[in-house]
């Protein structure tokens, strides 16, 4: 069978090993077709992926090449083609006096060439990127940090000492391939601007041990010290606002949902104090609320009303009335559109 470098190179890159039964080259001789892909190889000087918006980041290339051979089994050509909207990275290996090696990532299918793999070692590859380019995405000597509360609607530079200490935080964070999509950031919304020297993060602090920083398609979620939220609530306290009827909210035990009218919700309740992905929930449903339009009078029209949402603070209750695009809080008016609905999803509650 002909041989074809491009066809051949991107299973060996991933497995170490040639497509069964094609292995020969122009001459049937597969001997001095492995020597010549492992000259290939062997020129790499570098290797980086870059994100979907052209950020590029360097990976540790003897980590790399070590684990490389660890990578790609049960991984098969497919004629089903990787798609622009299925790539999350491009790997990209640069060689000496060559052109660079190039492959499309995807979570479930790679692309080399003309061709595209998919299978369980495709699966594993983009698992195995993600982790890389974690690592990757952290690297560098910081020079500065920009701190936010976005709840508190504060910002604040950060000194040297507090640079080098989000620096030595970010350094040691563990990449989490399990993504937790359903994490909403707790309040007060903490997000870290960090200049690394190469490139800019945008770091958010989803929980106090963990951070998303986005890179590209692609979200990176990390598992870190809980010192660093510690040390932002010193350097920035969570504050109460007097002129800020729902920030209260942010203290609730419970949160219950109930229908009334003709609206077809079944009852539900969150406990923000049980689990940080329920904490998130509330928390974001506050943000929700604040981002409406207080009103001057009671709107016409307003229709009937839909679900009430009730927060426990300490042993007081505080509802909430929703109806379409408006609701009314402790006897005042608001509007934002589709808000109902977004209440509805946000908590999972289905019609």
């Amino acid at each position: 069978m002909k041989g074809n470098l491009r066809t051949y190179l991107f299973p060996v890159l991933m497995a170490g090993l040639l497509l069964a039964g094609c292995a020969e080259n122009t001459n049937g001789q597969p001997a001095d077709m492995k020597k010549q892909m492992d000259n290939e190889l062997g020129s790499v000087e570098k290797v980086t992926v870059l994100s979907t918006d052209g950020v590029e980041v360097p990976l540790e290339l003897q980590k790399f090449l070590k684990e490389l051979p660890e990578q790609g089994g049960d991984l098969h050509k497919s004629d089903q083609v990787l798609t622009r909207d299925e790539i999350r990275y491009t790997l990209v290996l640069y060689r000496s006096k060559q052109a660079p090696l190039v492959v499309e990532v995807g979570e479930q299918a790679s692309q080399y060439g003309e061709n595209t793999y998919r299978g369980q070692g495709a699966v594993k590859l983009y698992q195995w990127i993600y982790r890389q380019a974690g690592v990757g995405l952290l690297s560098g000597t910081y020079k500065n940090a920009v701190l936010s509360a976005v709840d508190l609607n504060q910002t604040m530079s950060l000194d040297n000492g507090q640079t080098e200490m989000v620096q030595q935080t970010f350094l040691a964070a563990e990449p989490l391939i399990e993504k937790e999509k359903r994490q909403y950031p707790l309040h007060p919304y903490y997000q870290l601007r960090v200049d690394t020297g190469e490139r800019m993060l945008d770091a958010t602090l989803l929980t106090p041990t963990m951070i998303a920083i986005p890179f590209g398609r692609e979200t990176q979620y990390y598992r870190i010290q809980g010192s660093l939220f510690s040390k932002l609530t010193q350097w920035m306290p969570p504050r109460k606002t007097t002129d800020d009827s729902f920030q209260q909210l942010y203290q609730a035990t419970s949160i219950r949902l109930i229908a009334t009218g003709d609206e077809k919700v079944p009852a539900l309740e969150k406990k923000p104090t049980e689990t940080t992905v329920e904490q998130g929930m509330a928390h974001q449903c506050i943000r929700l609320l604040k981002n409406s339009v207080a009103l001057t009078k009671v709107p016409q029209n307003v229709g009937k009303e839909r679900f009430q949402l009730t927060f426990l603070v300490g042993e007081k209750n505080h509802t909430i009335h929703f109806f379409d695009d408006y609701f009314r809080y402790e006897g005042k008016w608001y509007s934002q559109n589709k808000l109902d609905e977004e209440m509805i999803r946000l908590l999972g509650a289905k019609k």
